[in-house]
């Protein structure tokens, strides 16, 4: 009795859904888009008795997102109706792989129920008939005149869900599967040859740009390959969660490393490498907290909300990536242009055909699926370009930095020179002019009393000492170099001029070549301004900073200041840019009517 009455139930549901469904006719020889033909149903569930589903009428169409359920969506029924005038087979295709649980009941006018269990969650993936096609194809063999209901069921279990359906012939669905898989293979090795180039040269020029645009894209093909169903196939059933695993780590290790990619390309922006050093450690810790959830625990809403966390924290990083490259735009750095450009494209390409389809928000286009892989390989390609362009260029630069610093030295050689022939000259003048003098007045002048003697012949040691005291470094280390300093200001004080001294947190250090070159850069900035500014006061002060050997020299006087234009000619600032070069620092000059100001900043100490 109980058969009769689900057959009579059967019967009526069966008829009834005839006469409000969307038909589909099997007799065409192409490809047919079977996606809106789709009804949907408005319950929450049917009645189902024996494992069949009985349906009321209650079957609705499509709303704006079409097929795809969002990660918080429990599940969806919905209902096909093909028909064909002729015996013909076809092969039914569902172009989505990520579907938990997938379940088709197909129900002939001429032939039994046929019930098919699909899903990751199935053994459908190991078919060895199924296993090379993205998605789910199923055989339908149509008589003449026959009609067919194709009731499925999906269910995400906290993963979005979303699925094109196509109707081939067997030999144009083998020729497309063929033509798809081509089309992958290919973008597929383009990428990895890309960016495989991009981490060898990263690692032999030690270029950390390189580094992190191969490993955030190789996260980024991970993804790619787990959302395309790539490892079901090599995934036991009971592990089938392993797939959503791997997607998951894949994808935050594309963002991650997609920051730091940035960060180098937008000059190591500081208030981003700040953010950077923030964010990093909270994204490890919710990785490795969310992939334990992911493994140990099933719960739906436990897996949507961590999924629905990855959609957010992905786009809060896209925001701040947006950030620095808008930034960097405005500061007209070039590299940085480009990205943005690229960076935009990929924002709208992950907004339309990613995050909101997977949100449920929208239908899922059907060639998504490709546009992973040609927008990866687009990314990868131009990014790639970009770096390369940006090397070579940073090559070139270097290579011309070299040949200035050649000529430069060559100039500097030949200025010595001068400076030392100039240099002999003048203690050749003073030792004949002053020294010789003086002895000569007092070896031949009978009327020269003890006193006078005496301050001729004090007078006569101090240029001596001075002198000498020009000629020969102090031995300096970290004790006595303050004191070489302040004694050295010392001798250039007097009635005109007045040289001021400070030293805040400067750095000990035990590098006495690098404190020669201090002190000489010193002395030759006090010698420059007793010649030639006529300043009546200086002052110079040395910085550092704590936990640091990293040191600063501020110059400042008030003299008349000279022409910047001839900035290169004299001697003595050349041996000051020579010397600061020599110790890794960065020599600023500004010089007006009104003073002299230099800063020598990341002095190696």
């Amino acid at each position: 009795m109980l058969f009769y009455c689900r057959l009579l139930i059967l019967v009526l549901l069966f008829y009834s859904n005839y006469s409000f469904g969307f038909l589909i006719t099997a007799d065409s020889q192409q490809v047919i888009n079977c996606t809106e033909e789709v009804q949907i149903y408005a319950d929450e569930a049917p009645l189902i008795i024996n494992e069949i589903p009985y349906f009321p009428n209650l079957w609705i169409n499509q709303s704006i997102s079409g097929l795809s359920n969002g990660p918080f969506n429990k599940g969806k029924w919905c209902k096909l109706t093909i028909e064909s005038s002729v015996a013909v087979d076809k092969i039914l295709c569902f172009k989505y792989t990520l579907i938990p649980v997938f379940k088709l009941w197909i129900e002939s006018n001429k032939k039994d129920l046929e019930i098919i269990n699909a899903g990751t969650k199935s053994d459908f993936h190991q078919e060895e008939n199924n296993y090379n096609f993205r998605g789910y194809s199923i055989p339908l063999s149509f008589e003449a005149g026959e009609k067919k209901e194709v009731y499925y069921f999906m269910n995400g279990e906290g993963w979005p869900t979303h699925t094109d359906i196509f109707l081939y012939e067997s030999k144009t669905f083998n020729n497309n599967v063929h033509n798809e898989r081509e089309v992958i293979n290919t973008l597929r090795i383009i990428v990895l040859v890309f960016l495989t180039l991009g981490l060898i040269i990263g690692i032999f020029t030690k270029k950390k740009v390189f580094i992190y645009y191969a490993i955030s894209f190789y996260g980024g093909l991970l993804f790619a390959e787990s959302e395309l169903g790539f490892f079901l196939k090599y995934i036991p059933i009971e592990l089938e969660q392993l797939n959503y695993v791997i997607r998951h780590i894949a994808n935050m290790v594309y963002v991650t490393f997609l920051m730091y990619f940035y960060y180098y390309i937008s000059d190591k922006d500081q208030s981003f490498r700040k953010v950077l050093i923030w964010i990093t450690p909270g994204i490890f810790t919710y990785t490795i907290i969310t992939t334990l959830l992911l493994v140990y625990i099933s719960n739906y809403i436990v897996v949507a909300s961590i999924f629905t966390s990855i959609v957010l924290l992905s786009w809060i990083s896209f925001g701040l990536c947006f950030y620095v490259l808008l930034k960097q735009w405005n500061k007209n750095n070039r590299l940085a242009k480009y990205t943005f450009i690229v960076f935009i494209s990929r924002l709208f390409v992950i907004a339309i055909f990613v995050s909101l389809p997977h949100m449920g928000i929208i239908e899922r286009s059907n060639f998504t699926d490709y546009l992973y892989y040609i927008f990866i390989t687009y990314e990868s390609l131009s990014y790639f370009a970009l770096l390369i362009n940006h090397l070579l260029k940073v090559y070139e630069e270097h290579n011309s930095l070299l040949i200035s610093q050649k000529n430069y030295e060559k100039e500097y050689s030949q200025a010595i020179l001068r400076g030392q022939e100039e240099e002999r000259n003048r203690i050749g003048r003073e030792l004949h002019d002053y020294v010789g003098g003086n002895l000569a007045l007092v070896n031949k002048s009978d009327d020269l009393g003890d006193r006078e003697i005496k301050e001729i012949i004090s007078k006569t040691i101090k240029v001596v000492r001075d002198m000498s005291h020009g000629l020969i470094s102090p031995t300096l280390n970290s004790i006595n170099f303050k004191e070489a300093i302040l004694d050295l200001g010392t001798r250039y004080n007097n009635g005109n001029m007045r040289v001021y001294l400070q030293f805040h947190s400067w750095p000990e250090s035990d590098k006495s070549e690098n404190l020669n070159h201090c002190y000489r850069i010193t002395q030759e900035l006090l010698t420059n301004a007793k010649k030639h500014s006529n300043a009546t006061s200086i002052y110079l002060q040395f910085f550092g900073e704590k936990n640091s050997t990293i040191g600063r020299v501020i110059y400042e006087d008030n003299g008349i200041g000279f022409d910047m234009k001839k900035i290169n000619e004299g001697i003595g600032l050349k041996n000051i840019k020579y010397r600061s070069n020599a110790i890794g620092g960065d020599i600023t000059i500004e010089s007006s009517v009104y003073g002299t100001f230099i800063r020598i900043e990341d002095i190696n100490l």
